[in-house]
């Protein structure tokens, strides 16, 4: 007997008598939640078995005589070790509904070898004869095609939204409201009895076919049509998405029947995403994807699904980042798909981040997407921009990315098709679900690449298949063979439509006219035959090559052809009466292989020689060679841009070249034996490559052409300076080769490149008001580069060593440079003209605010402050147990605060020099050290990742930050002061709230952090990270107010107002009791547990008798 129940992966029960327990847990694993109890003859004595029989019979007033039930008994008790589902099939035949039905047929009980098939038919019969067929069908189907349950109402709902069953219901009159009748499904659910079973889910009963069995003999018997499948999902996806929520025409023009506006309301339920602000709406978040999936809409199932950032994030938030991959795996088993396979890559990439916490998600996707999304479909920018509203709109504080130094690469080999009898000639379907191959047995085999199913095979070539291909309105595929004849194959019945003997030799090459009416071949004979597609009669032949005709190949408007033969000559004909144009004869080795690119523009020909020419298809003229191969060529493809070559050969690489550059991007290396054919899909996102007995599916939209960037990703040399305005609009890079670049740091984007210096950049500076730049280098000049005027108007070449600090003074006119032989100059910005020098240890320089003063020292405890005015030292201050790793001014340049490896932060009076206050927390080295602008507070970072905002006033520690586990390198204040902004070298960038002590938000660069840049504003942030030659610049989004007992409020909420269509960050806690359940096939137990204790995830199972 088998007991079906739903448990959590992670329960298994097994009750065994004799069996061993490793084949229970085989079963177990082979089929989920399936749980055997191997009940046995002799386990079971007839005395009960007949005692379970007449308690049966008695729950459904049924009387049996004596000898009758004995009967009954003794044939159940001989078939119990002989049909494992015998107690199952006692159950359905012991049921009113059964009775009913032989009583119908005029049949009597009989047990004696019945299957459960048998049964399954007498009640799915008995309801039709009752009821129609039609009916049923449309009630069974959308049960079956629930992913895992359906709830009464919603099957009611969805059947009222069913104008197909009121046109079949409803003969003569249709009722004044448009809703399935309850009563008909009570009717139906009644003798549908114990093949129905309910569950709970999300506190909601719903029902699914008792067995998984069931539910597969239902959809062997209604859904076997693709187009049926299709219907049964897109109607509940439809029901899911609210489609008909307003109301759903009802139009029938045999009858003369019109029903629109008010009168075609359905009443159906809503189904939103949320539930108010209280609980999202797990039956649509479980049920969406899989119905969308089924219904073979893939721009529905990304736009409503994998590319809704609400429904993204509410998948994470409401029940985890593994149950969403999870289904992406699902999603990707079924569907091939280039932006799918984004979305899956991204979220794998950040799932650990957002699994902890869900707010990051909008920023991840911002920053992995910024520059590629223009690579992709409207539905990769449509979610970047879905992540970028919500941001604006969530209503806390954010860092949004404004510039991308990560972006999200798939893997390049998406799948590896097995073909038993190996791969020679790929021909995919449009859009990349199907691919068509030749075998060695001289068949096609057509398989489901994501799934790797073989679909179908198509026979009837006796010999060598040299060519194959689906004509443009996918209605047909169309072979040739060396056999010589063509054979076109209807894709719809699969059924051979027409055989073409037209060539005396054997046929080495054929292509399709574009319009799908010509078939055009070539042939070892040396001749170009044009047949009609649908009818084989031949339109044109022609035979002016000297040797066999390898290639042929027609432009996109049908008005050229092209063809190619081992005679050495390419030649052009016009399509319409086969003219010849002209003759490429400038070829001197035997051609092999011959296409010509999307755009028309170049025939790319590979040779015996293995040398692979491009011509001009216009005028026919060399153009340039591909240079990088050195085996046999055995296939070419072109991308539908026209901007890869990609090269097969013998020694099993594929080459990809740029086609207009001839510069080899890369080699191929997947294989191991020779390439035998190469296509690339008509979207350019993937190449499929076959050789011996596989067929390889490579994404390659992203490998070969680069990104669409902000100018930093033409250099890979790294960031080694970095500078941002005071008003915190313009950011100013230089890098290791000697560029100099400026960003907008309102959206990120490059503005230009300004100057080159001879060496490494090493210091660069922005004037107030951004007049002008600043740019220091290792060649030992300084050049001023006028902003407005776009040139260098002057450049300062005093120094002799490479330049070590930069400064632009209060006045916006003079400047401050020093180097590394610990010259200070000060110079006249608008011409370059020396105003003083200075020799002091200058390692460690910093000007005050005012320009008043400047601290310098040579990197160990001692600091000097002196007047720049007069270059008067004002005093010496030291940390007497280690070196001053740190300083910074405060606002008005009346305080200095300096750090230590003493573990000491200091604080001195700029003018006297005095020290005022000593903060001694720290138990590691301080790092980083800062004073808010109103002078209130003190913010401070060590080695150890602790950072302490203290109170200026009395040096009290105000509040600790321990979130942070490495070396703290930036710490800074916004404007108000209220806002306390947190660094470390990992990555992990913090705001925190001064008044309340709260952080506000987080965000992990996921690269070691080098150096941070902050405005004054605490708005934008621009950092120099490892391994990248990008500036990565963000955006603290919703900064919050400067009256710090709103700050503590808006910290205080649970989530943030809704604003608009936004989805809100958390729903209120406590959504489901301790008895609740969801039921899913997550990879790991839904959050419940993190919103209200401890909860058993089990699920209760009863039948409908």
């Amino acid at each position: 007997v088998y007991v079906i129940l739903s448990v959590s992966r992670s329960v298994h029960l097994s009750a065994s008598y004799d069996v061993q327990i490793r084949e229970i847990i085989e079963r177990i694993e082979k089929e989920n939640c399936l749980i055997e109890l191997p009940f046995t003859s002799e386990t079971i004595n007839m005395q009960d078995l007949t005692l379970y029989i007449k308690s049966e019979l008695n729950s459904i007033q049924r009387n049996m005589n004596d000898s009758a039930l004995q009967v009954l008994s003794k044939c159940i008790y001989q078939q119990i070790d002989k049909q494992t589902q015998i107690f199952y099939i006692l159950r359905l035949v012991l049921n009113q509904s059964y009775f009913s039905y032989l009583s119908q047929q005029r049949k009597q009980l009989n047990l004696t070898n019945i299957s459960i098939d048998e049964i399954l038919n007498a009640y799915i019969d008995h309801c039709e004869q009752k009821f129609g067929r039609k009916i049923c069908s449309f009630i069974f189907n959308y049960i079956s095609s629930s992913q895992s349950a359906i709830a009464e109402i919603e099957l009611l709902d969805i059947l009222s939204c069913n104008n197909e069953f009121f046109l079949e219901y409803c003969q003569k009159d249709l009722p004044k409201h448009l809703r399935f009748p309850p009563s008909l499904w009570i009717a139906v659910k009644y003798i549908l009895g114990p093949l129905l079973s309910e569950r709970y889910f999300d506190l909601k009963v719903v029902l699914c076919w008792s067995h998984s069995f069931i539910r597969r003999h239902m959809k062997q018997r209604y859904l076997k049509k693709v187009e049926d499948i299709r219907i049964a999902h897109r109607d509940i996806a439809n029901y899911f998405l609210e489609a008909f929520i307003e109301s759903k025409p009802l139009v029938d023009m045999n009858r003369n029947l019109q029903i629109r506006g008010d009168s075609g309301r359905r009443f159906i339920l809503q189904q939103p995403l949320l539930y108010s602000e209280i609980a999202y709406n797990y039956r649509r978040l479980g049920e969406l994807w899989y119905q969308l999936m089924h219904s073979g809409d893939i721009d529905r199932l990304k736009e409503y699904t994998l590319c809704c950032f609400e429904y993204l994030l509410s998948k994470v938030h409401g029940l985890s980042v593994e149950q969403l991959l999870w289904e992406f795996d699902i999603i990707c088993s079924n569907i091939l798909d280039a932006d799918v396979l984004v979305v899956q890559t991204t979220i794998k990439n950040i799932a650990n981040i957002i699994s902890n916490n869900p707010m990051l998600f909008a920023g991840e996707v911002i920053l992995r997407l910024k520059n590629i999304k223009n690579r992709y479909s409207e539905h990769i920018e449509s979610l970047y921009n879905q992540a970028y509203e919500w941001c604006e709109a969530c209503g806390v504080p954010v860092f949004v990315p404004i510039s991308s130094w990560i972006s999200t690469v798939p893997s390049m080999t998406i799948t590896i098709l097995p073909c038993i009898d190996g791969a020679f000639k790929i021909a995919p379907t449009t859009f990349n679900q199907h691919v068509f191959c030749t075998t060695r047995i001289n068949e096609i085999a057509m398989y489901h690449i994501p799934s790797k199913k073989l679909v179908k095979k198509f026979s009837g070539h006796s010999e060598l298949i040299t060519s194959l291909q689906l004509t443009y309105n996918s209605r047909f595929l169309v072979t040739a063979s060396i056999d010589r004849t063509i054979k076109l194959f209807n894709l719809s019945s699969g059924d051979l439509e027409n055989t073409y003997t037209v060539h005396q030799d054997e046929i080495l090459c054929m292509t399709l006219s574009h319009s799908n009416e010509q078939i055009v071949t070539g042939s070892r004979d040396r001749s170009i035959i044009v047949l009609r597609l649908e009818t084989g009669e031949i339109e044109y032949s022609v035979e002016q090559h000297t040797d066999a005709v390898i290639a042929v190949a027609l432009t996109q408007d049908d008005g050229i052809l092209v063809s190619a033969s081992r005679d050495k000559t390419i030649k052009r004909w016009t399509f319409r009466g086969m003219q010849l144009l002209d003759v490429i004869d400038t070829i001197i080795s035997p051609i092999q292989h011959m296409i010509i690119s999307t755009d028309d523009t170049f025939v790319i020909a590979a040779c015996d020689d293995t040398s692979v020419q491009v011509k001009s298809l216009v005028t026919g003229s060399d153009i340039h060679n591909l240079e990088g191969h050195s085996s046999e060529v055995t296939s070419l493809s072109v991308s539908h841009d026209s901007m890869c070559c990609y090269v097969g050969c013998s020694n099993s690489h594929v080459y990809v070249y740029n086609l207009r550059s001839r510069l080899l991007l890369r080699v191929l290396t997947h294989h191991t034996s020779s390439v035998h054919d190469l296509y690339v899909s008509v979207d350019d996102y993937f190449l499929f490559s076959a050789a011996e007995d596989a067929i390889h599916v490579l994404n390659v939209k992203q490998q070969f052409n680069g990104f669409p960037g902000d100018g930093s990703s033409s250099s890979s040399k790294a960031i080694t300076a970095l500078s941002i305005s005071r008003e915190g609009d313009v950011a100013i890079a230089g890098s290791s080769a000697g560029v100099v670049r400026l960003f907008n740091l309102i959206d990120g984007e490059f503005t230009e490149q300004i100057v080159d210096h001879r060496a490494p950049v090493t210091q660069v500076a922005l004037s107030h008001s951004y007049l002008f730049s600043l740019s220091g280098s290792r060649d030992t000049t300084v050049k001023v580069y006028d902003n407005e005027m776009g040139e260098i108007v002057a450049e300062f070449t005093e120094h002799s060593a490479p330049i070590s600090h930069l400064r632009i003074l209060e006045d916006n006119r003079k400047i401050l440079s020093s180097d590394e032989q610990n010259y200070i100059k000060t110079w006249w910005a608008n011409t370059g003209e020396l105003i003083d020098s200075y020799n002091v240890p200058c390692k460690m320089l910093a000007v005050s605010p005012d320009g008043k003063y400047v601290v310098s020292g040579n990197g160990d405890n001692i600091l000097k402050i002196w007047s720049l005015d007069d270059a008067r030292v004002v005093r010496s201050i030291d940390h007497t147990e280690g070196k001053i790793t740190c300083l910074a001014f405060r606002a008005d340049s009346q305080y200095l605060i300096t750090g230590g490896e003493d573990y000491s932060c200091k604080l001195w009076e700029l003018s006297s020099g005095k020290l005022t206050q000593v903060l001694v927390e720290h138990e590691q080295c301080v790092t980083a050290v800062a004073i808010s602008e109103d002078g209130k507070h003190v913010l401070t970072g060590d080695k150890s990742g602790q950072a302490i905002i203290w109170s200026f006033k009395d040096g009290a520690a105000v509040h600790k930050v321990t979130i942070h586990k490495t070396v703290i390198v930036s710490v800074s204040f916004a404007t108000d002061s209220n806002v306390a902004i947190i660094a470390s070298q990992d990555g992990l960038l913090s705001a925190w709230s001064t008044v309340a002590g709260a952080q506000l938000a987080i965000f992990y660069f996921s690269q070691n952090l080098i150096k941070l840049l902050v405005s004054q504003s605490g708005a934008r942030y621009a950092a120099i990270v490892k391994n990248t030659s990008c500036v990565a610049m963000l955006s603290l989004f919703n900064i919050p107010f400067s009256d710090g007992s709103r700050i503590t409020q808006c910290q205080s909420q649970v989530f943030p107002e809704i604003i608009g269509a936004m989805l809100p960050v958390k729903p209120k806690p406590l959504l489901y009791p301790k008895d609740s359940t969801i039921l899913t096939n997550s990879r790991e137990n839904s959050k419940i547990d993190q919103l209200g204790g401890d909860t058993l995830l089990a699920t209760h199972s009863k039948n409908i008798g």
